[in-house]
């Protein structure tokens, strides 16, 4: 039960990078320079079961069962590159943490951000804004919110 629980987490983990498959249009459309810098994870949302993890800060998923995620999405002009990691804590287990890199080219036309990764050529697309110092990410399944650095 609890690795099963664990095999979850990690496959929505490692699917947020990946798995995004959104678009929507913008009457204000902007250019990928105004994206361009670092900006920090602030939460992670899991739309099915609305559930949300701050990042940095350990959140109960179960009955002992603790997760943490951090990460960082840096953006150029046309580069990205993001990093994730996530820290699992259950009790009488230990912890174990998984740290992904995913890079690419991206680029942003309305509110559609289509990226490219490196080592494979698959693209996809989701949707994108920015207010003020945050961008959120967001497709059918998960939200990300970013913070500028």
């Amino acid at each position: 039960m609890k690795r099963s629980i664990k095999n979850l987490l990690v496959f929505l983990f490692f699917g947020m990078s990946i798995s995004l498959m959104s678009c929507k249009d913008d009457d204000n459309p902007v250019s990928a320079t105004s994206y361009a810098g670092t900006w920090n994870l602030v939460t992670f949302t899991e739309k099915d079961s609305n559930y949300t993890v701050n990042a940095g800060e350990p959140t109960e998923m179960g009955p002992g069962i603790f997760i943490t995620i951090t990460g960082t999405l840096i953006l150029t002009e046309t580069r990205f590159t993001l990093t994730q990691s996530m820290t699992l804590s259950m009790s009488g287990l230990p912890t174990e943490t998984e740290d992904v890199t995913s890079t690419g080219t991206y680029s942003i036309t309305g509110s559609t951000l289509t990226i490219v990764l490196d080592g494979t050529g698959e693209t996809e697309t989701m949707a994108i804004s920015r207010s003020d110092n945050r961008v959120t990410i967001e497709d059918n399944e998960i939200i990300m919110v970013f913070e500028k650095e």
